[in-house]
């Protein structure tokens, strides 16, 4: 169950390859490193007692109730994706794409689907200067009596051009 919640935490933060012919984010490709902090509202009982049973280190660890850090490897053709982890198996669909912005939505995504719910995510990622970027994140999960949500952010800080080796 806890595999479970970890990834309904994260699933709105996936990263996945989205249509090249957008414009890429003027940033620069390489190693980021990638801040986190989420936070749900409307959860089913279970899952919601389950997170309260969870120390703050554990809860930090999904990026609920503190930040998640993590390093992410982007390639010049991921610089019009999400670039967060989780949930890959979301559509994801570009609705805006400039140079200074990306705003994406995914949906059909794997968050509540074992508990018979559907789930959307949007991402909306603003670029301060190319080696700095500031992202929102607004995600709904329904179904099953439930409409549960999660609303996040993110700050990612260019690290270097080159990437561990692991990481590819």
């Amino acid at each position: 169950m806890r595999k479970a919640i970890a990834v309904a935490g994260i699933c709105s933060v996936a990263l996945v390859a989205l249509a090249v012919a957008e414009t890429p984010l003027n940033v620069k490709p390489g190693l980021w490193q990638v801040d986190m902090t989420l936070a749900y509202s409307d959860l089913p009982p279970n899952i919601q007692a389950m997170m309260d049973r969870m120390t703050a280190e554990q809860r930090a660890a999904m990026g609920y109730g503190g930040t998640k850090s993590f390093h992410r490897c982007v390639t010049a053709k991921q610089l019009n994706t999400p670039w967060v982890e989780g949930d890959s198996n979301c559509a994801w669909t570009v609705l805006k794409s400039t140079a200074n912005d990306l705003e994406v939505r995914g949906t059909s995504c794997r968050m509540g689907k074992n508990q018979g719910m559907s789930s959307e995510f949007d991402v909306n990622i603003h670029v301060l200067d190319s080696e700095h970027v500031r992202a929102s994140m607004h995600g709904t999960a329904s179904g099953s009596g439930t409409n549960a949500t999660l609303n996040g952010s993110y700050i990612g800080k260019w690290l270097g051009a080159s990437c561990p080796a692991n990481m590819n």
